[in-house]
């Protein structure tokens, strides 16, 4: 059993990038394979209406509810919105938000059973950011209980169908989402990542995660995890949709896509190395500097001290995997939790000068993706191998499919990835 207080090795293998994704169902609705970008021009030019797309959407939703995307889905409010003629850059979107998101009269349950009758009376701000846009709820996606996890294998939910690999989990937390994705059960979804819960289930799925620099959207209305690292993002089947929906949540244009005179540093074998030099970047090797084993401590007690009020009161209604996790973390000391957050802030004084390259590229995970029936606290280590260090950083990074880039510039690591997926790359990478 892995020790949930220890990083995992960083000399661990890299995980095939191969395809994901196989080609959509037959029986699937043309409108749903349109873009977040190709529905909105659609909506607001009046070609189509938004009750026609989230009715689509909607009907796709309840003909799958054995794949377990979804906890909540919300047909009444959804069409509700439709009709009201929603307008603005993302005017009609369908959009899956992951069950840790506040919203408003609708239930909000974090993935647990304790908040099984849970109805909020706020709604997050980064949902309410997207709703402004024209984007429109259609439900509320599974995760990982309380995403404390990488799997979505929830007791109480059920476990989340990849859709994309068959048997094998669909990633977590935000694992619901990304199978919505994947599944054409909605065109955008909303995310969080704290050690790389929108990262894993993109390269899971086959579909594309962004997680900004920390900090860059606010959490207010998000069930915290560990505050010092939660992160909230956008996720979408193609970069350009994920580009959109962080320019509608953080109020910055996606950059131009670029990846000509950018310096980029190899985590990791990926089998794309001569496709970068091709596209005008200069190649090189990186390396990640040592994590400190004193850097989960910090991250288990954030976790302990969120759980406070439930646990180990409520140690009952959690499920078996997290009950271990925070039977774990109530032994860590206050003075190890300090040490620890002494040595995330270490930890980004040796990368500003160890880590000068524009941006990272390495796999998103160490292994496959893992039989549906894995036992969790086994495969967290090499799942999160290659993205709990950049929560650590704070910096932003995407995943599109089983491909990471990295950076500290938000632009430069959008403009790259939007470079890999307009070159035709991000296709063979199977996303």
């Amino acid at each position: 059993m892995t020790d949930q207080t220890t990083p995992a090795p960083l000399d661990a293998p890299a995980a095939p990038l191969g395809p994901l994704v196989p080609p959509p169902p037959l029986d699937l609705d043309d409108r749903l394979t349109m873009s977040a970008a190709e529905i909105a021009t659609a909506v607001n030019g009046g070609d189509i209406s938004a009750v026609e797309i989230v009715g689509a959407t909607l009907a796709r939703i309840e003909a799958h509810r054995e794949g377990h995307a979804y906890i909540t889905a919300c047909p009444e409010e959804a069409l509700k919105r439709a009709r009201e003629g929603p307008t603005g850059p993302l005017a009609g979107v369908p959009l899956a938000v992951k069950d840790i998101f506040d919203t408003a009269g609708v239930r909000t349950t974090y993935g647990s059973s304790i908040f099984a009758d849970h109805v909020p009376r706020r709604t997050a701000t980064a949902v309410a950011r997207l709703e402004a846009a024209g984007a429109i709820v259609v439900g509320k996606t599974n995760m990982h209980e309380f995403a404390f996890g990488v799997t979505s294998q929830n007791p109480h939910w059920g476990t989340v169908a990849n859709p994309a690999r068959p048997g094998r989990v669909a990633g977590g937390s935000s694992g619901g989402t990304a199978a919505a994705l994947a599944d054409h059960q909605a065109t955008i979804g909303l995310g969080t990542d704290t050690g790389g819960s929108i990262r894993i289930p993109a390269a899971c799925c086959g579909v594309v995660g962004f997680k900004p620099a920390y900090g860059a959207i606010p959490t207010r209305g998000v069930f915290p995890l560990a505050p010092s690292f939660d992160t909230v993002g956008g996720m979408a089947r193609t970069v350009a949709d994920a580009a959109l929906v962080d320019a509608v949540l953080t109020g910055r244009p996606a950059p131009a896509p670029r990846l000509a005179g950018v310096r980029v540093g190899v985590l990791a074998v990926t089998g794309i190395e001569d496709d970068l030099a091709r596209l005008g970047a200069l190649v090189e090797e990186a390396e990640l500097p040592e994590l400190d084993a004193d850097l989960m401590a910090a991250f288990a007690a954030e976790c302990a001290i969120t759980h406070m009020a439930w646990f180990p009161r409520e140690r009952e209604r959690y499920g078996p995997d997290l009950r271990l996790k925070l039977d774990d973390a109530q032994g860590i000391s206050a003075v190890r939790w300090q040490r620890g957050l002494k040595a995330t802030w270490e930890l980004r004084k040796r990368a500003r000068s160890r880590l000068d390259c524009d941006v990272l590229v390495g796999p998103v995970m160490a292994i496959d993706p893992p039989p549906d029936d894995c036992w969790e606290p086994d495969v967290r280590a090499a799942m999160t191998r290659w993205t709990r260090p950049f929560n650590f950083l704070g910096w932003p990074a995407i995943a599109v499919g089983g491909l990471q880039i990295v950076g500290r510039d938000r632009d430069v690591v959008l403009a790259a990835a939007l470079e890999l997926e307009a070159s035709g790359l991000v296709r063979e990478l199977g996303v």
